[in-house]
């Protein structure tokens, strides 16, 4: 296409979307006919040089938030509205909602624990500056046995440094080792064990709600073994936190997996005194209603559909 046909369908969409004018108006100044800004309008967009957003605000649905928050004691709870059909995009908004509100939770020289993980990866795209300075941020568990698996961990744990004018903190460990008494030997590890202790430290922790499944970055990494699996799943495990797995009634689970898994044991997670869990789809309505019973969320972001499921329980 010739530069001079370029510029002009260049024209024509800046008179439509920057000066919004009619396409009437514009096909008179042009000299072309109505169709011909239709058509002219398309070619820009399939050229990429209209890019179309959809900016709004992420509301909660309050009437649901208040129920579920009287039923459980939360502190707060915010139901996002389902507006797409999309997983990926109810995530992307109950996380946006939830980033949104994370500097009203953090004072200067907080400590904040954060876990990895598809939702707070997702969590990550959504930071922005916190108004705050000094802030810590350590991660709450090893890292994953695979490092070819984008789980998100330092890109939530550097967003929110940067952005909170801090600096992050890493375990620097593997989720879970070959055994238990590697697990204990590397926990004594002079900056494992700093790390962990920051880690007792924080103010606040922000998680995602793990489900059990063979659909999870922990299984697909290898972290958590099929061998693994299997015995959670016959010990009535429903999900976890932090890798730290838990029954439908919240109480932990024992396994070969926890008893070589480094990082913060629920007990220690409780203590915490602002726990944030993030959770979408209704997938995660089991494992999330055991966290809840459990008393691991203080404060909770989750779907309105979600939200549904464990009013109904």
């Amino acid at each position: 296409m010739k530069n001079d046909k370029i510029i002009k369908i260049i024209r024509v969409a800046k008179k439509y979307y920057e000066s919004h004018m009619d396409q009437k108006i514009i096909a008179q100044e042009e000299g072309i006919s109505v169709s011909t800004v239709s058509r002219m309008l398309k070619k820009a967009e399939e050229m990429g040089y209209i890019k179309i957003t959809v900016e709004y605000p992420v509301l909660s649905n309050e009437e649901l938030s208040d129920s579920l928050q009287k039923r459980y004691g939360l502190k707060k709870v915010f139901l996002v509205p389902k507006l797409s059909s999309t997983p990926i995009a109810v995530q992307e908004d109950v996380c946006r909602a939830a980033a949104k509100d994370l500097s009203s939770y953090l004072k200067d020289g907080s400590i904040i624990g954060t876990a990895w993980g598809r939702t707070m990866k997702s969590f990550a795209n959504y930071i922005s500056d916190l108004g705050v300075k000094n802030v810590k941020v350590v991660q709450l568990n090893g890292k994953t046995n695979l490092t070819s698996v984008p789980v998100g961990a330092d890109d939530l744990s550097q967003a929110i440094a940067r952005a909170g004018c801090g600096e992050a903190y890493v375990i620097p460990a593997p989720v879970a080792v070959d055994s238990a008494e590697i697990a204990d030997m590397l926990k004594q590890e002079r900056n494992i064990s700093a790390a962990l202790t920051l880690g007792r430290d924080c103010q606040i922790a922000l998680f995602g709600i793990g489900n059990l499944s063979r659909n999870t970055i922990l299984y697909h990494s290898g972290s958590l073994k099929e061998e693994d699996f299997v015995e959670l799943e016959k010990k009535g495990a429903v999900g976890d936190v932090c890798t730290c797995f838990f029954n439908a009634s919240g109480e932990a689970v024992s396994s070969s997996f926890s008893r070589r898994r480094i990082s913060l044991t629920l007990e220690e997670l409780k203590k915490i005194p602002c726990k944030i869990g993030v959770a979408s789809g209704l997938e995660k309505k089991e494992a999330l209603h055991g966290a809840l019973l459990g008393g691991y969320i203080d404060i909770l972001y989750a779907d309105e559909e979600l939200g549904k499921e464990i009013l109904n329980y």
